[in-house]
Order: structure tokens, then C-alpha cells, then sequence
């Protein structure tokens, strides 16, 4: 199966099962968790893929689709495990900045990694990026994405003097940060970028409006049927994040394991 009708599969699963946080989030990020499907489809070669920071199992249950022997690894697994049982996916419960991922050493020929190291305090994602290394194969791949701190409208809300990064994120990350840190500890980047589809497709919509989106035709079209705040930010925003690409909101980097990796004391200063 295809990455898109993969994620299209899912889609009677969570309208049954989620809730609307889930349903929500479904339709939002629809086109982020395409693009690392599509990405796991070009890179993940072998079937073993731990999915880490799972919940709510959305990304795991398109990978199962696709074929792909999946584990999915969360702090808290049980608040949405039933998604993960209607589609055959095995959870286990791994506190991400403190225990060992529960998989053997070299189980995973591809870690997805997206959206979750924002969540990490920055003193423990070297452990936790550390695990992910010691379950990859060697030049296992991972797949990460997460929130440019970089981003046009972080630095505009910056400049208002309002704090940039979301509210439930700990820290956020430069393009150039995520890449350091994932050499620090035993990964050499493949392929690394900012994406404009977040750009393109966080705006104010229904279910199958969010489906439709992922050109600026389409974006602007929504502007225009649906004139709120967001939608007119974002359409006159994205011209300059196409020029600019480090103003995008997304950054997107795959990496293979090149060497074992070994945690590093972090420093703290009083």
C-alpha cells in the first residue's frame, strides 16, 4: 500500500476510536505524517520500524499498512492502546528520558522519531537519542521531524515579546542544533531540510478540507472561502517562507547509523 492510501486506512480507525483530540489531529497533520511516510517508503528498506513517541498510534497504524513490522514505544501507551490493537500494533511503555527503549540492539532497521524531541528536556536527549541508536541496525535509519524554533512566526512573536515556542513543547530546535546532535551521537545525516508543509496546511479547516490542501492554490483558495485570521496569515506568510526556506516551520532530517553510540554527561551550570 502507498503511503497516502496507508494513511487513508486509518482513517475509518480513528473517526470510530479517537476522540476529538485525536480526530483533530488526524486531519491537521495529515500532510506531515504523509511526508514521513513517504520518506519511511524511500529509505526504510528492510520491515522492522520502531516507532518512538507513538501515542496516539496514528503514524504507526499507516506504517503497519504499508507493511512494515512496527513497534510503537510511548511514555504513556494506555490512553489510546486500543488504536494500536485494531491495527495490530505492539505498544511498550518507555519513560523516553529515563529507560532503555524495550528492544533488543540492532532490532529496528528505521526509527520514526517525529514531533517528540520537542517534548524532551534537553538535559536527557542524549539518552534518549542514545537508545534510539543502540535499537537501530547498523546504518539503520532514522526518520525525525520537529518544529523550526527558527521559524517565520517564532520570530515574529519573539519580537512582540511573547514567548515563541508552543506551550507544551520544552525546547525547540535550529535545523543546524538537530543536525550536531544526531552526529553526537553516532548518526551521519542524509538528507536534511526545512519543509513548507506545515506552511501549507495548519490553518483553519474541516475533516476533508485539510485532505485537500499541500499546494498554495489550494491554500489560497481556502483563504478566500474561509477568510479568518490564520488562513490569511498563512496565505500572505508563504510566499516568503518559499523564498526563505529557513523561515519554514518544519524541520525534516534522516540519518543513518554510522557508530555505537555512548550518553554524555550534560552540563549544568548554577
Amino acid at each position: 500500500m502507498n503511503p497516502r492510501e496507508a494513511l487513508l486506512s486509518v482513517r475509518k480507525v480513528i473517526e470510530s476510536l479517537g476522540d476529538k483530540k485525536v480526530r483533530d489531529s488526524y486531519y491537521v497533520e495529515f500532510h506531515r505524517r504523509l511526508l514521513v511516510l513517504e520518506l519511511a517508503s524511500r529509505y526504510c528498506q528492510g520491515g522492522r520500524v520502531v516507532d518512538v513517541g507513538a501515542s496516539p498510534f496514528i503514524l504507526s497504524c499507516a506504517l503497519k499498512s504499508m507493511g512494515f513490522d512496527v513497534v510503537a514505544v510511548d511514555y504513556d501507551p494506555e490512553e489510546y492502546r486500543h488504536i494500536a490493537e485494531a491495527c495490530g500494533i505492539l505498544t511498550a511503555k518507555a519513560d523516553l528520558e529515563r529507560d532503555a527503549i524495550p528492544l533488543e540492539d540492532g532490532w529496528a532497521d528505521c526509527a520514526v522519531f517525529t514531533e517528540v524531541i520537542e517534548h524532551i528536556n534537553p538535559y536527557y536527549v542524549g539518552h534518549t537519542l542514545a537508545e534510539i541508536n543502540r535499537v537501530l541496525k547498523q546504518q539503520g535509519v532514522l526518520i525525525l521531524t520537529t518544529p523550526n524554533i527558527a521559524s517565520l512566526f517564532r520570530r515574529l512573536r519573539l519580537m512582540l515579546g511573547l514567548q515563541p515556542q508552543y506551550h507544551y513543547h520544552v525546547h525547540e530546535y535550529t535545523k543546524s542544533e538537530v543536525e550536531q546532535l544526531l552526529q553526537q551521537y553516532g548518526f551521519n545525516v542524509v538528507e536534511s531540510f526545512y519543509s513548507d508543509i506545515n506552511d501549507l496546511t495548519f490553518v483553519d479547516a474541516e475533516g476533508d478540507e485539510y485532505l485537500a490542501l499541500g499546494s498554495y492554490p489550494r491554500l489560497l483558495a481556502l483563504a478566500i472561502r474561509r477568510p479568518t485570521k490564520l488562513n490569511l496569515l498563512r496565505a500572505v506568510a508563504y510566499p516568503v517562507v518559499k523564498l526563505v526556506p529557513s523561515l519554514r516551520m518544519l524541520v525534516v532530517v534522516v540519518a543513518k547509523k554510522a557508530t555505537t553510540a555512548t550518553v554524555q554527561k550534560a552540563e549544568r551550570w548554577g
